[in-house]
């Protein structure tokens, strides 16, 4: 027997059509592994069953016994039984006991997963790609930091503390958790944007937040302008809305002013969505008179602006921004916290005029009716605790590095990293001449790296030929091989 091993016979397991018919199991925990005895548990008898040792109808050992068998608690024994049910492996019978549970579908049957058909749509497959990760094993050119970053910054207790306070029962207003919602305004006033908690929308996510803007404020066939380069989901999310999408290049200090007037005065555009912080995918931050001059022109031009603060926590503190030169008059404040504690929280927020959020808020309500309390009380602990400010240090510690790092050795690998100074997640890169990027990757996946091409985050050709990388996973040895090959072939 292995070390560390506690081993029980399973006693008369009985089978109903052969009365009296005895047969011999074993069940095995090791004590010494990482595992849990219960998960140990629930999967040695997944095996038995599968195997075909404990075949259907037969009758599994009683709690106790086995307990007593194995020396672990009737409890993970209880549990353990308890999960092996919702699979529909076993059966309870009341005054009985426990047994196997009849296979309504034939063991021959083969076990086909179907998968949805390819998108038509290239953001839609790199969305899909990133969201269910199970092929991928670079996700050099995802939005997300490695899961090790973001352990410790929340805490069990704070999942107790919901519970405690009546949790179950609890459902978020609409508008979402007022104390969460005063955090987000000192967060804000903090920023230098002078915002109130009745000007603050608690969503799911920025997306959602985006939604509800294009959904409430916008009608189809409005004219909107957007970053050229800019975010693809939101790209494609505002094609969806069959809005007239009317591209303004990223220059080296923010939006192209000239353009941005050119097409203001030609398209009289409702709404411009922008982000000026960080800007993803390029990294660019806009400079004061940048966003000044967009402003100047938003007031001109009679137009709104959504400005997307997704990655503004990653950057510095204390950075320019229009909705802290504009006070929320113009400008629609779009966060989240999504990217910075954990794609599970899928948490974002949007601060606005008094006069556009009450129709934001019965938007949401047509859209979901109301929160997430649950999300909404961790995220609340989080802010309230000060946990969130001593993570959002070590993040940029770690990102500082990473970019560091992942700058220096995508140069060496071949490419032309084109902001390497600025902050944030991303890297903006430009691939060698002679090399598609898109081509480029449709091979990296097929090797499970998953690129980023810069044609997805473009309406014209300005993202042809670059790649967009997360600082955090572009110095993987993987991903510096693949390229550096397809690089030196094209030199």
């Amino acid at each position: 027997m292995t070390a560390g091993a506690a081993c029980a016979s399973v006693p008369e397991v009985e089978h109903p059509a052969r009365k009296g018919a005895r047969g011999a199991g074993m069940f095995q925990i090791v004590r010494s592994s990482p595992k849990p005895l219960g998960d140990q548990l629930v999967d040695e008898v997944g095996r038995l069953i599968d195997s075909g040792r404990l075949t259907e109808a037969s009758r599994l050992p009683s709690v106790r016994d086995l307990a007593r068998r194995l020396g672990v608690s009737v409890y993970t024994v209880t549990t353990a039984f308890e999960r092996l049910q919702a699979r529909g492996l076993i059966e309870s019978r009341p005054g009985s006991g426990h047994y196997v549970a009849r296979r309504l579908l034939s063991e021959a049957s083969p076990k086909v997963e179907l998968g949805f058909p390819p998108s038509t749509d290239p953001a839609l497959r790199f969305a899909r790609s990133t969201l269910d990760p199970q092929s991928i094993a670079v996700p050099a050119g995802a939005g997300l930091l490695p899961p090790q970053w973001l352990e410790d910054v929340i805490s069990p207790p704070a999942l107790s503390r919901f519970w405690r306070n009546g949790g179950v029962g609890i459902s978020a207003p609409a508008q979402g958790d007022p104390a969460l919602r005063d955090l987000l305004v000192e967060r804000l006033r903090r920023a230098a944007i002078p915002a109130a908690s009745r000007g603050v929308l608690i969503t799911f996510g920025a997306s959602h937040a985006f939604d509800l803007i294009a959904r409430r404020l916008l009608s189809p066939g409005d004219t909107v302008l957007v970053d050229d380069p800019g975010y693809f989901v939101l790209l494609t999310q505002l094609k969806a809305h069959r809005l007239n999408l009317v591209p303004v290049p990223k220059v080296a200090d923010g939006s192209d002013l000239g353009v941005l007037e050119d097409m203001a005065r030609l398209h009289r555009p409702r709404m411009f969505f922008t982000q000026t912080l960080l800007h993803n995918p390029t990294g660019i931050t806009a400079s004061a008179s940048n966003c000044h001059g967009i402003l100047s022109l938003a007031e001109r031009y009679d137009f709104l602006i959504a400005e997307d603060h997704v990655y503004t926590d990653f950057g510095p503190p204390h950075l320019v921004s229009l909705a802290q030169i504009d006070e929320l008059r113009r400008v629609i404040y779009v966060g989240s916290f999504t990217k910075v504690l954990s794609p599970a929280i899928r948490l974002g927020f949007l601060a606005a005029s008094d006069e556009l959020v009450p129709s934001l808020v019965d938007q949401k309500i047509l859209s979901v009716l109301s929160g997430a309390a649950l999300v909404e009380f961790v995220v609340r602990e989080v802010l309230a605790s000060g946990k969130y400010r001593r993570h959002l240090d070590r993040l940029r510690n770690r990102l500082a590095k990473a970019r560091a790092i992942s700058t220096g050795l995508l140069q060496a690998a071949g490419l032309e990293v084109t902001n390497p100074s600025e902050g944030g997640l991303f890297l903006w890169a430009a691939l060698p001449a002679g090399l598609d990027a898109d081509e480029l990757a449709i091979e990296a996946q097929r090797a499970g790296i998953l690129l980023a091409p810069g044609s997805m985050f473009s309406l014209t050709t300005r993202g042809s030929g670059r790649l967009r990388f997360n600082a955090a996973h572009a110095s993987d040895p993987r991903l510096l091989e693949f390229l550096a090959e397809r690089c030196q072939v094209a030199a």
